[in-house]
């Protein structure tokens, strides 16, 4: 065996490999959960597949549908179950990450706390496809955006 010498080894050992890779690992979930943890990028996206569900439930349902906003997110509220009066909440709360401003038709809309009250919609998806008019300002470091709804037009977010 002439051609093998203990000198002459080439690549690198499994060992060196497993140690390359963790660190690969833990620097990709430090950037990710940093990129998450600034916040408000996912906000407009995430309230306009919200309002999409809701706007698609209750014309399929034929039966509306509710968006309540606390000082934390907004929550999806169905109606009550075997056609007796009010609303149910449906779900966790959808956290804002950003800073938000939400506006109907006549003026702001103030996200109600937690009273011990029933739940009431502050937006309102009818079974026609219509939805109670409003607007929603999210507020990043990086950029505004702009979300509005009125009546049977659908959702618009536009970006400044």
């Amino acid at each position: 065996m002439a051609g093998l010498s203990a000198g002459a080894e080439r690549g690198f050992s499994l060992l060196e490999m497993v140690v390359v890779v963790a660190v690969i690992a833990t620097l990709s979930v430090g950037a990710s959960l940093s990129i998450a943890a600034r916040g408000g990028a996912g906000d407009a996206p995430r309230l306009a597949e919200t309002y999409a569900a809701l706007r698609d439930a209750a014309v399929l349902g034929q039966e509306a549908r509710g968006l309540r906003l606390l000082p934390e997110g907004w929550q999806v509220l169905l109606p009550q179950e075997g056609g007796a009066p009010g609303w149910r909440v449906s779900g966790a709360v959808q956290e804002i990450r950003a800073e938000a401003r939400f506006e109907g038709a006549g003026g702001p809309i103030l996200p109600a706390p937690p009273d011990g009250r029933p739940p009431r919609p502050d937006i309102v998806f009818l079974p026609d496809g219509g939805v109670t008019p409003f607007e929603v300002v999210f507020v990043t470091d990086a950029a505004v955006t702009a979300c509005r709804a009125w009546g049977l037009a659908g959702l618009q977010c536009e970006t400044r």
